[in-house]
């Protein structure tokens, strides 16, 4: 029984079998053959034969026409890879999406052929050879007809305006002859690269230091907003800072819950509250008081 799907499952227990506590398999066999298989048989009979009257539509097809609309908003990159190569005739690309996809489209497709109309949808049909879907509605763009690889006009108009103006800047930067500014922006790249270096070699306390430094200059900042009473600037600290802002409270907490005195529970590395804290060490009271 575990090969049957769940709505037949269930039609043969509420059907059937509800009188029935564990029936014997050649019961069990004649009521799938005699009842439960005459009703599959009509309904693929009401499906495959075209009567004039509405039928429910197979569930593929909502997922088709899902999938064709989704392909049809996707960008592709431009420039096109050159080893994609579209067959608008045959429906073929050498993108590895359409071998993965489970209709056997990809966005090159999608995009090279004409908008369909909504009977399209309704009314396509899947083959086993190629083209895998025909209807008289796939047609390929005046655009691709030529090319299989190309875009729609307005990508190709994109792509080449972005691909003058590019050029247009080699032209500019090569026909300067200014020979002391080329050597000014390589000094000034050598002194920036120098810095960030210097920055990545620091020690874990210089580093620290910064970081403590950078918190409580912000702190006193922070105290100066409390005149102006501007609730943008608050959500704003809540907004961007509030992962900070969880870790510093975990952190206080697991010291508190650390320093307590009334024998309170210990608070364990994996809590929610407190994983975050992990590595956080808990300060000596005489520290504290000190740095009170």
């Amino acid at each position: 029984m575990k090969g049957l799907p769940y709505p037949s499952w269930r039609r043969i227990k509420h059907d059937f079998l509800h009188h029935f506590h564990l029936p014997r398999c050649d019961f069990l066999a004649w009521i799938l053959v005699v009842k439960l298989a005459p009703s599959y048989y009509r309904k693929i009979n009401s499906i495959l034969t075209v009567s004039g009257r509405y039928r429910e539509l197979p569930a593929w097809r909502q997922d088709f026409k899902r999938m064709w609309k989704k392909l049809g908003k996707k960008p592709i990159t431009i420039p096109v890879n050159p080893a994609y190569k579209t067959d608008t005739k045959k429906l073929v690309c050498t993108c590895p999406s359409q071998s993965t996809n489970r209709f056997l489209l990809c966005k090159h497709i999608v995009q090279a052929v004409k908008p369909v109309p909504a009977v399209f949808f309704l009314e396509v049909r899947r083959q086993r050879t190629v083209p895998f879907w025909v209807h008289a509605s796939l047609k390929p763009r005046e655009d691709t007809a030529g090319d299989a690889s190309s875009e729609s006009p307005a990508r190709v108009t994109e792509a080449s305006g972005s691909l003058e103006r590019a050029g247009d800047g080699d032209e500019d930067d090569s026909g300067d002859d200014g020979g002391d500014d080329g050597d000014d922006e390589e000094e000034e790249d050598v002194f920036v690269d120098m810095q960030k270096a210097d920055e990545e070699n620091l020690t874990f306390e210089e580093t620290l230091d910064q970081h403590i430094d950078t918190i409580i200059e912000f702190a006193n900042g922070l105290k100066y907003q409390r005149r102006f009473r501007d609730q943008r600037m608050l959500q704003a600290l809540e907004r961007d800072g509030g992962a900070f802002l969880r870790l510093a409270r975990a952190c206080l907490t697991k010291e508190k819950r650390l320093k307590s005195t009334r024998g309170g529970k210990t608070p364990s590395t994996w809590e929610t509250s407190t994983s975050a804290a992990m590595y956080y060490r808990a300060r000596p009271t005489y520290a504290a008081e000190q740095d009170n």
